[in-house]
């Protein structure tokens, strides 16, 4: 593979083949198609040596990584890597109860193309969708050549940067999207008839965020980072409510406790009013320290009353102009605070920086859900993560320290000369 294929899979005229048989371990086996059931892209294979015929995912999405292969007789798992089940086990399922259910796709050309790369950004979770779409932008830089083709969920459509070649809009709620979808097969085999050549983008599950121009997606320019100190101080706070903040680990025992014995809804109200409470006192203090501080508050939630300075644009109703009400909100703020996961994606990318709350089991997932924008030692000052049950007192140090003390940092390390030379 060359450096200029090296992010492309090879789909038409000729697949991708560089597989092993998984029962005999030959290589080189015969490509005999594609299967396009959903998140996965999987080709179909026969070997040479002994006959033996399965599916391969194609190294795509989370497949670059963690790929398996199906019996297509047998319905054999073969799974040489040790993927996880959350990886394998979904797949497996669609596979043995393939779906007849009807997903309509929109088809819609704005710049008709014979020679495509097509990236497939359907997944269960908002994150690593909007994680495998940011890809788009080095296919359309990179690969001029080739029409850029977008299979996304509808509800991403507002994400869709200009000069895509071709956009495909499928009608299937995240929560639905795990499953072999025949009639998603149908209409991709049906769509790609009319290429002379189709090369898959490789959708990386974590590209590199440094690089990303979040403007080209979302139409908003980021917070600039040179105007950190003259602009009016701000912060973003994300409160969502599947994953709170909470105040001890036996604050987070209550509430499973509360879940298990039937009074969930009980709980979840107490909880999430606790975690508004413990955002505003951090806020309150920071306002004492940093005068003219003010604040808006984003989340899948009901606004509520939060005081003077705070604007609040908590909703239950997600559509394309919240969305870019909230990004516009992200841009002003030096800094956007909130608990682990793919609801900071888009903060970061657009704030100037953030304070994240980690919880203990998301630390092997530390900083997925950063989009920074730095490479020098900045990011280290504007990146904050902060342990699960860190109290509002230690979350407003961090948020005055980093409004208070970002001149002295960048003169010091940015602005000043270096040591030597570089010999």
């Amino acid at each position: 593979m060359t450096a200029a294929t090296r992010h492309l899979v090879p789909c038409k005229p000729g697949l991708f083949a560089e597989r092993s048989c998984p029962k005999c371990g030959a290589d080189g086996p015969q490509a005999l198609g594609t299967v396009f059931p959903g998140i996965h892209i999987l080709g179909a294979y026969a070997c040479r040596a002994c006959g033996y015929r399965f599916y391969h995912d194609l190294p795509v999405g989370f497949a670059v990584d963690y790929d398996v292969a199906i019996g297509m007789d047998d319905g054999a798992l073969h799974n040489p890597k040790g993927v996880s089940e959350w990886v394998h086990v979904p797949l497996m399922e669609g596979f043995r109860a393939k779906s007849d259910d009807e997903v309509r796709i929109e088809r819609r050309v704005l710049r008709p193309c014979k020679r495509v790369v097509l990236l497939n950004a359907l997944d269960f979770l908002y994150g690593h969708v909007l994680l495998k779409l940011w890809n788009a932008q080095y296919y359309l830089d990179a690969h001029p050549d080739l029409g850029l083709v977008l299979m996304i969920p509808r509800s991403f459509e507002w994400l869709v940067p200009e000069g895509v070649s071709e956009v495909w809009l499928v009608d299937q709620r995240l929560s639905q999207a795990h499953g072999w979808f025949k009639s998603i097969d149908r209409q991709v085999q049906e769509f790609i008839i009319s290429y002379d050549e189709v090369w898959l983008g490789r959708g990386y599950a974590q590209p590199d965020k440094a690089g990303l121009d979040i403007e080209r997606f979302t139409g908003v320019k980021p917070f600039p980072i040179e105007s950190f100190v003259s602009e009016p101080p701000r912060v973003t706070i994300v409160l969502r409510e599947d994953r709170l903040w909470y105040r001890t680990p036996l604050h987070k025992l209550k509430h499973r406790a509360l879940r298990r014995i039937g009074l969930k809804r009980i709980g979840d109200a107490y909880f999430r009013w606790d975690q508004q409470r413990m955002a505003m006192a951090a806020l309150r203090q920071a306002q004492r320290a940093v005068p003219g501080l003010t604040a808006t508050i984003v989340g899948l939630g009901d606004a509520s009353a939060a005081g003077p300075g705070v604007e609040d644009l908590r909703t239950r109703r997600m559509d394309a102009d919240t969305e870019r009400r909230w990004c516009r909100a992200y841009a002003r703020s030096q800094v956007v605070i909130g608990v682990h996961g793919s609801n900071m994606l888009l903060p970061t990318a657009l704030a100037g920086g953030a304070i994240e709350i980690l919880p203990h089991d998301r630390l092997g997932n530390l900083a997925q859900d950063v989009a920074h924008r730095r490479r020098d030692v900045l990011l280290l000052f504007l990146y904050r993560f902060l342990d699960e049950f860190a109290g509002p007192h230690e979350v407003a140090l961090h948020l005055v320290s980093m409004l208070k003390d970002f001149a002295l940092f960048q003169r010091n390390n940015i602005v000043n000369p270096p040591i030597h030379d570089g010999r």
